[in-house]
C-alpha cells in the first residue's frame, strides 16, 4: 500500500541531519544517525490533506481550540492507546520542549532541583539549566538486557525538598525503555507522597515494538501533572512545528495559556501542523503500523 523503498535524497533542502551535519561533527562526509527524524515521506494522508488545505490560498492566522483538531487528538487516543481523555485540559504549543521548559518555569524557582532518569535526552539537561534550575539524575539500572528505574534511588530524588518536578520521559529517550503500567504506578504514589508535581514528554508515544503497550500518564496520574506530546517524531512532520499536550487543574492550565499568548506571542497555531495531525490521527494508523 505504501511505497518504503523509494530513496529520497535530501541534500539541499536545508535538512538538519544530511545538510548540516558539519555543523555538529566538522565533517560534512558522515552519515548522520543523530536526529529523530526519517528518510522517509510522511503518509499520503497527510500529503493530500497538506494539498487540499495549501489550494485554499488563504493562510491567515487561526485556532487551535477548534472543532476538528480536539476530537482527532481523543479520537487517536481512544483507539491508539483504549484511553479516554478530557479535551478540556488540552493546551497548544509550538513544541514539546517549549512546553517542558514553561511548565518547569512555572512549577518551580531558580535553584530548584527537576528529577530525571539517566541517561537522558540532551535537550532536557539544556531547558533545565537554561532555566536556572537544577538537573537531579537518578541512574537507571540495565539488567539482562533491559532497563529498570531503582524506585529506592527515585524515591530518595523525590523526598529531597527543593526537588520540586518529576521529568518523566514516556517511552524514555535514549534507552527505548517503554514503562509499564505498575512502574508509572509506582512513580505516581511517590511523587503524591512526596508533593512533586510532574511533567511527562511522550513525544515517542507512537513507536513501541509489539509486546509493549506504551501507557500514557494521564491513565495514571495524581496529584498536578502535565503531559505533552506531538506527531511530529511519528509522522516525520517536525518542520510544521506543533505539539499539544494536557494540563490538570485550571490555574496550572490558564497561567500556562496565558504566557503562551500574552507573554510570549504564540497561541495563533501552524496551520500545517494542525491540518498534519488531523490527517494522521484520523487517517494515518495504516501507514505508521
Amino acid at each position: 500500500m505504501f511505497d518504503f523503498s523509494t530513496v529520497i535524497d535530501r541534500h539541499g533542502t536545508w535538512c538538519t541531519q544530511w545538510d548540516y551535519v558539519a555543523d555538529r561533527f566538522g565533517d560534512a562526509d558522515l552519515l548522520p544517525f543523530t536526529i529523530s527524524d526519517m528518510d522517509f515521506a510522511t503518509a499520503p494522508c497527510i500529503l493530500d490533506a497538506l494539498s487540499k488545505r495549501l489550494s485554499h490560498g488563504v493562510f491567515g492566522y487561526s485556532r487551535w481550540k477548534n472543532d476538528e483538531f480536539l476530537p482527532a487528538i481523543a479520537h487517536w487516543y481512544a483507539h491508539r492507546f483504549h484511553a479516554v481523555i478530557d479535551t478540556n485540559t488540552l493546551v497548544y504549543g509550538p513544541s514539546v520542549i517549549y512546553m517542558v521548559a514553561e511548565m518547569i518555569r512555572q512549577w518551580s524557582a531558580p535553584g530548584d532541583g527537576i528529577v530525571v532518569h539517566t541517561p537522558a535526552y540532551d535537550a532536557f539537561f539544556k531547558t533545565i539549566e537554561g532555566n536556572q534550575r537544577r538537573v537531579v539524575g537518578v541512574p537507571m539500572d540495565k539488567q539482562d538486557g533491559q532497563w529498570f528505574c531503582n524506585m529506592d534511588k527515585l524515591e530518595a530524588a523525590l523526598a529531597e525538598p527543593q526537588n520540586t518536578v518529576l521529568l518523566l520521559c514516556s517511552p524514555q529517550n535514549p534507552t527505548g525503555k517503554v514503562w509499564t503500567r505498575d512502574e508509572l504506578e509506582t512513580m505516581a504514589a511517590l511523587c503524591e507522597k512526596h508533593n512533586v508535581r510532574v511533567i511527562s514528554d511522550e513525544i515517542h508515544m507512537d513507536m513501541t515494538w509489539q509486546g509493549h503497550a506504551h501507557i500514557p500518564w494521564s491513565e495514571v496520574a495524581r496529584g498536578e501533572w502535565a503531559l505533552f506530546t506531538s506527531g511530529s517524531k511519528s509522522f516525520n512532520i517536525p518542520a510544521f512545528t506543533g505539539a499539544y499536550g494536557m494540563i490538570v487543574g485550571n490555574s496550572a492550565r490558564e497561567a500556562y495559556l496565558t504566557a503562551l499568548k500574552n507573554r510570549d506571542g504564540l497561541s495563533s497555531p501552524s496551520v500545517p501542523a494542525l491540518v498534519a495531525h488531523i490527517a494522521a490521527y484520523e487517517h494515518g494508523e495504516t501507514w505508521l503500523d
